[in-house]
């Protein structure tokens, strides 16, 4: 079996696994959903080992596709969860966008990076890497933030989510700059990826500085964080959809 076929097959059951934790939560039987989680983490892992030997040489960039990479983050937020005190009732919740993000990832596959010699740098494997975990806090603030104004949660715990979220994402513009530098003798390109990722950075700086008024009450940074998820979500997703239509125009 080569290592793409592995990658699709652990997937798939790692698909499957998430899913059924979900199903399990749904019909109240935690230790079972949670032992599925752990199961579906484990393949899901594994796959995203396959996937970066998908040329026959390890490539860290090819574990690290958003499609896939991004799912596997939130699933480790969820187990991270279930051991953060305000976070812990609705960690289970989590699995819901984990199983929508593992359905798009089956749908809207992406194809894996050949060897490159920009990519020859360890900051190109660890501005992906910041990114997407960024990009996996900040859907989390977003749903923690939707549970919190219908009133699911009692404690406002997306904040704390946004802000973690709004560190890594500052390391990854600092270690994508430097792999731009590296391998286009730029720190930052005026292209539409590089732009979408400073206005996310400005919008989530915009958001840490709403706890400086007092105008702005937890609903209202609520509102804002479920902004931000949205913003995400689209700078994530807008070109696979487009290709999607693009393929089937």
């Amino acid at each position: 079996m080569t290592f793409a076929a592995s990658f699709f097959s652990l997937f798939f059951l790692a698909a499957g696994a998430y899913a059924g934790s979900l199903l399990f939560f749904l019909l109240k039987s935690g230790r079972t959903a949670w032992a599925l989680l752990i199961c579906g983490f484990a393949c899901h892992s594994i796959s995203l080992l396959a996937r970066g030997w998908h040329f026959g040489i390890f490539l860290p960039l090819n574990m690290m596709s958003e499609q896939y990479f991004l799912p596997w983050c939130l699933a480790a937020a969820t187990l991270a969860a279930r051991r953060i005190t305000l976070s812990r009732d609705a960690a289970p919740t989590l699995l819901a966008p984990l199983c929508a993000l593992m359905a798009l990832a089956v749908f809207l596959p992406a194809n894996a990076i050949p060897p490159a010699p920009q990519t020859a740098t360890v900051f190109a494997p660890l501005f992906f890497c910041s990114e997407v975990i960024a990009h996996a806090l900040f859907l989390a603030a977003g749903w923690l933030a939707a549970l919190f104004l219908a009133s699911r949660t009692a404690h406002a715990s997306f904040n704390a989510w946004a802000v973690w979220g709004f560190i890594v994402f500052s390391l990854a513009q600092v270690t994508g700059a430097a792999w731009s530098w590296l391998g286009w003798s730029l720190p930052f390109h005026w292209s539409e990826r590089h732009l979408l990722s400073a206005a996310l950075w400005c919008f989530y700086c915009a958001y840490l500085h709403l706890h400086f008024s007092q105008r702005w009450s937890e609903r209202g940074k609520a509102w804002f964080a479920i902004a931000g998820a949205v913003l995400v979500f689209a700078s994530s997703y807008y070109h696979s959809f487009v290709m999607l239509g693009v393929n089937h125009g």
